[in-house]
């Protein structure tokens, strides 16, 4: 009987192995160090560019314990009131009155690292009218200097990030009586957009302003590529077209989740680059210059409980459902973290102290314990992954277009963070191109399961380790500590070529055209980036020719899932090839898909070029 047992032991086990193999994918991570790493003109990793939260502590708030405790676990700066809050002059307008505004304040102004922000009602501030049929220029232009004026003269604290409007144009249709209609929505989104140029205008007139950007325009639900990309076209190409020179950056929010993603859809991975590399490529077009970006609000949209209405008494806070956001979020800015200094903010949606009946308690940093008592919500794992990590970029390579990665020295630190974006268990090899002089290496492994709470881990290990395996939602960071201070004996700066033209139809057969200016060579590496909108079952596989010689499309050149559950895909290609396929100055690509449907929207050439030859990876 027991020679039974474990002969159907042996078999299970055999049987569990063979499954787990069959959905373990494999890859390479390697790891230069002593080259030093630049993404357009910056190698420090800035953490206040990304380590935000959707928050304001002010005034009595900022002596808020729970609050000067989590900064100070998290090794956030002490001054750190918040990322983003709706408060500006425009909302001082009120039912078409501007006010007066006192002097107080001489010379140029000081600015704080944060984003304020507002909404559109005081500019179509009665509900009876058709405001798609009233000329509100004028008014638009005095509320623009009117705040302007503000900021220079009588504001206390002026952002150095000012986005005027919080998502306005998926509420253009409030500004007019009566049902939806297209037409009238298209002109309450052009005077939108005249808006962001008038502000644009009044600030930069405003000597006392020049440290404060403005932003725009705040985009929800950027499904760009929405019936054939008419969403794009009568948003925020239209944004662009009116206000694009105005604006210093423009701003987007981008989420994970159900409703305005389709049903349960990510934006993390492919999705998220096609929709910056698009914003990013029609502004080399239009403008003559890539504007950066600011990513004012990202994550995951949670669901809210079952029965939860407002004042119903309800909760609507459920530790697991608020976990979920912690795998977006890491997700999302390992992508922000990639473009350098192409974008200038990012915050994600997490909330404040909320009273577990709120609304918004949902994606709450704080939630209240039993005892009622202000705890921190698994939010916080967001921060512990990146509560240490400081210093300059350097080089890490991945043959896994899943895997996210960074690596980034401190003295005698190296940090190396590792994230799957993937659904299946991946297995990696790690290659630690210089190993002298290690004296230990510190593991750390954050989990966000589906179904439980998140899981942290600790380990210290005396040497490097060969192999680490990541689960879907696992991030890894590996802080290797050495003897002595690492030295660089190389740099390697990554830039990036736009080319001519973009959002092209595709046919079947057909070879579309692309050329690609002003591209310097040298030592080093690069990848093709093909953005796409397609059907769900067209072909994701291109025939690519660079110069006349044909890349290499095979394997997997999607960055995390194939977007199954989305409407289509849109999407960016990610595809290595040897640089030295590229020609000084111009570059000419072809691009031929075998079946008819969808678009290109966008083709960026990402360079990295290095001061001295490489050791290959």
């Amino acid at each position: 009987m027991r020679g039974k047992i474990f002969k159907r032991m042996l078999y299970l086990i055999g049987l569990f192995l063979a499954v787990e193999n069959t959905s373990i994918a494999q890859g390479t991570i390697t790891i230069d160090h002593k080259t030093q790493r630049f993404i357009g003109s910056e190698s420090t990793f800035d953490r206040g560019k990304y380590l935000n939260a959707h928050i304001w502590f002010d005034g009595k708030k900022k002596d808020d314990p729970d609050f000067i405790k989590f900064k100070k676990e998290y090794n956030i700066e002490y001054d750190y009131k918040g990322s983003r809050r709706f408060w500006n002059p425009v909302g001082m307008v009120k039912n078409g009155k501007i006010p007066f505004v006192k002097d107080r304040f001489d010379g140029v102004r000081e600015v704080t690292n944060d984003v304020a922000t507002g909404t559109a009602k005081n500019l179509f501030y009665d509900k009876t009218v058709d405001y798609s049929t009233v000329d509100v220029s004028d008014f638009s232009k005095q509320i623009s200097a009117f705040t302007a004026q503000s900021f220079k003269d009588s504001w206390p604290s002026v952002p150095m990030f000012f986005e005027p409007l919080n998502e306005p144009m998926v509420h253009a249709h409030d500004h007019y009586p009566g049902k939806r209609n297209k037409a009238k929505t298209d002109n309450i989104i052009t005077k939108i957009s005249e808006f962001h140029r008038d502000m644009g205008q009044a600030i930069h007139a405003t000597p006392e302003l020049k440290n404060m950007k403005l932003l725009g325009y705040g985009s929800a639900w950027p499904e760009f590529e929405k019936d054939d990309f008419s969403v794009w076209n009568s948003r925020y190409k239209k944004f662009i077209d009116i206000a694009g020179a105005d604006v210093d950056i423009f701003s987007v929010h981008l989420y994970d989740g159900k409703g305005l993603n389709n049903t349960g859809g990510r934006r993390s991975g492919s999705n998220a680059e096609a929709i910056l590399d698009m914003i990013e490529a029609y502004s080399f077009l239009k403008l003559g210059t890539v504007k950066p970006i600011a990513v004012t609000e990202y994550g995951r949209l949670v669901s809210d409980q079952p029965n939860w209405k407002p004042k119903s008494g309800i909760s609507n806070y459920h530790p697991i459902e608020n976990a979920q956001a912690v795998r977006s979020q890491i997700h999302m800015v390992m992508s922000f973290m990639e473009r350098g200094d192409g974008i200038v903010t990012s915050i994600p949606f997490s909330t404040g102290k909320q009273h577990p009946t709120a609304k918004y308690s949902k994606a709450g940093l704080w939630t209240k314990d039993s005892n009622g008592n202000w705890e921190l919500t698994s939010r916080k794992y967001f921060f512990e992954v990146w509560k240490d990590i400081k210093g300059e970029r350097v080089r890490i390579n991945s043959s896994n277009v899943d895997i996210q990665k960074l690596a980034v020295v401190d003295g005698k630190k190296l940090y190396v963070v590792l994230n799957n974006l993937n659904d299946e268990t991946q297995e990696l090899d790690l290659n630690l191109l210089e190993a002298k002089g290690l004296k230990s290496v510190e593991l750390k492994r954050v989990k966000t399961f589906i179904d439980k709470a998140p899981e942290l881990t600790l380990e210290t290990l005396n040497e490097a380790p060969q192999k680490v395996r990541l689960v879907y939602g696992e991030t890894v960071v590996l802080t290797y500590k050495f003897k002595s201070s690492v030295k660089f004996d190389n740099t390697i700066v990554s830039s990036k070529y736009y080319a001519d033209t973009y959002l092209q139809n595709i046919e079947a057969n057909k070879e579309l055209s692309f050329s690609i200016n002003d591209v310097e060579t040298g030592h080093g590496e690069a990848i093709l980036r093909i953005g796409l909108g397609r059907a769900l079952n067209a072909s994701l596989k291109p025939n690519v020719w660079l110069n006349d010689e044909p890349l290499n499309t095979d394997g997997d050149l999607i960055k995390g899932y194939n977007q199954h559950n989305r409407r289509q895909f849109f999407g960016t290609l990610e595809i290595p090839f040897d640089i030295s396929l590229l020609k000084q100055g111009k570059n000419q690509l072809k691009v031929q898909f075998p079946d008819d449907g969808g678009q290109i929207s966008s083709v960026i050439l990402q360079v990295q070029k290095a001061k001295k030859p490489l050791t290959v990876l």
